[in-house]
């Protein structure tokens, strides 16, 4: 998988020529390999890509995202990538036991809820939310998800915030998770799973329940970056959203091993796929350590 994330906030045209990916308007003219790019958004309504270059990407497993005329992500291209083993990927989803599927999702909420604890420990509001991430049962059916959620983003944001009102914040925290859904998406395609068929959520309009299990564990890392870098910021520019959109190369912890947060995401689909296939929870856990940008060597 590559490691390149293109942002394209101005006109340009984006074309690929001897295996490279141009990015060129009047003033620049930029070229990347093509292995090493990861993703690309596409925030200018102006720039341009050949069908021969989208169609060259999702052979790369590129993922590319595109904005509406407010320049907010308003779809993906999903690489369409075949998995050797589909058809028992497909078998296995389908057959899931419902304490199998009540256990993986105790876990889900368990990480998250450890993660918001983490994320407040980090602003010096020490183990708010443990209890409750101890307290978490089979199906979370306690809804300990809801009651950590309630005290977790009053404590961080202040106590007159509300995840439902319009305002820079919340803005900015949508932004992420839109960015994060889509690494998630992917990853699911790629692995051969059902992206419809989930865990916890089940809107029949909606094509990626599964994603929106998932991203559970990753929020917290948004809400972590959203909290330290732009509270003098006022507006969702160009220039915020390119560092939202930088989320993806953050470290996280896993298997006791710092990866950046686009690498997790394959790790954790991975582990959810064996998890189907062996009938046991292998789910792996992702956890916070600290707000840092992998350095690649």
């Amino acid at each position: 998988m590559g490691y390149i994330n293109i942002y394209v906030a101005n006109d340009a045209r984006l074309y690929i020529k001897n295996s490279q990916l141009f990015l060129e308007n009047d003033e620049i003219k930029k070229d990347y390999p093509i292995e090493d790019i990861n993703s690309i958004m596409i925030e200018n309504l102006n720039t341009t890509i050949s069908t021969y270059t989208l169609s060259k990407c999702s052979e790369f497993g590129i993922l590319i995202f595109i904005c509406d005329q407010s320049h907010l992500p308003c779809g993906v291209v999903l690489p369409f990538c075949g998995h050797y083993q589909i058809l028992s990927v497909y078998n296995a989803q389908v057959s899931l036991s419902k304490p199998l599927q009540k256990q993986l999702w105790q876990t889900i909420i368990k990480n998250k809820i450890e993660n918001q604890n983490e994320v407040l420990n980090i602003f010096g509001k020490f183990d708010k939310l443990k209890q409750l991430k101890n307290k978490v049962l089979s199906g979370d059916a306690g809804n300990s998800e809801a009651k950590a959620s309630l005290i977790y983003f009053k404590e961080l944001f202040g106590k007159s915030f509300k995840r439902r009102d319009e305002n820079f914040i919340n803005a900015c925290l949508n932004y992420g998770y839109a960015i994060v859904r889509g690494f998630i998406a992917r990853s699911i395609v790629v692995h051969g799973l059902l992206p419809y068929i989930a865990l916890f959520h089940t809107n029949q309009y909606n094509a990626f329940n599964l994603a929106d299990d998932i991203i559970e564990i990753f929020r917290p890392v948004v809400d972590l970056l959203v909290k330290s870098k732009f509270e003098n910021f006022y507006e969702l520019s160009s220039q915020v959203k390119a560092l939202l959109f930088g989320i993806i190369n953050y470290d996280v912890l896993i298997d006791g091993q710092k990866q950046t947060v686009s690498n997790a995401i394959e790790m954790v689909v991975e582990s959810y796929v064996k998890s189907l296939k062996e009938s046991k929870n292998l789910l792996k856990q992702v956890y916070i350590c600290g707000l840092s940008e992998h350095k690649y060597e």
